[in-house]
C-alpha cells in the first residue's frame, strides 16, 4: 500500500514540477522535460522500468519503496555503463524515467489487484 502511495507521489510531483516550469517559462525545466521524453521512450529504459515495476508488484516486500529506489539507482548505473554516458544530468533523467515508468506500472496494476488476487486463489486451489 505504501508503494502505491509512493508511486502516486512520484507521478504527481513530476507533473507539478513540469507544470510549474511550463507556466513560469523556465528553460531548464523545458530541457529536462525534453530529455525525459527522449530517454523515457528508449526501449532499454522502458523494458528495465517495466521489469522493476512488475517485479515489485509480483513480489511485494516490506520495504518495497526502498527496493524501488535502489532498483532504479542500480538500473541507472547499469545503463550508464552500457550506454557510456558522460553527463550527470543524463543519469538524473534516466533515474527519473525509471521511477516514472515503474510507478506507472504499479499504479496500472493496482486497478487490477482484485482480479489478480482472485486468479491466483483459483490457481492455488487447482494446484493443490
Amino acid at each position: 500500500m505504501v508503494l502505491l502511495y509512493f508511486s502516486y507521489l512520484i507521478i504527481v510531483t513530476n507533473i507539478l514540477i513540469l507544470s510549474f516550469g511550463y507556466i513560469a517559462n523556465i528553460a531548464f525545466i523545458s530541457s529536462y522535460l525534453g530529455g525525459l521524453m527522449a530517454i523515457g521512450t528508449d526501449p532499454i529504459i522502458l523494458i528495465l522500468g517495466a521489469l522493476l515495476g512488475a517485479g515489485l508488484v509480483a513480489k511485494p516486500y516490506k520495504f518495497s519503496v526502498i527496493y524501488l529506489w535502489l532498483g532504479a539507482m542500480f538500473l541507472t548505473m547499469l545503463v550508464h555503463v552500457i550506454l557510456g554516458t558522460t553527463r550527470v544530468i543524463v543519469d538524473v533523467v534516466k533515474f527519473d524515467a525509471l521511477l516514472i515508468i515503474s510507478a506507472l506500472i504499479i499504479v496500472a496494476t493496482s486497478f487490477f489487484r482484485p482480479l489478480i488476487v482472485e486468479m491466483t486463489e483459483d490457481f492455488d486451489k487447482n494446484v493443490k
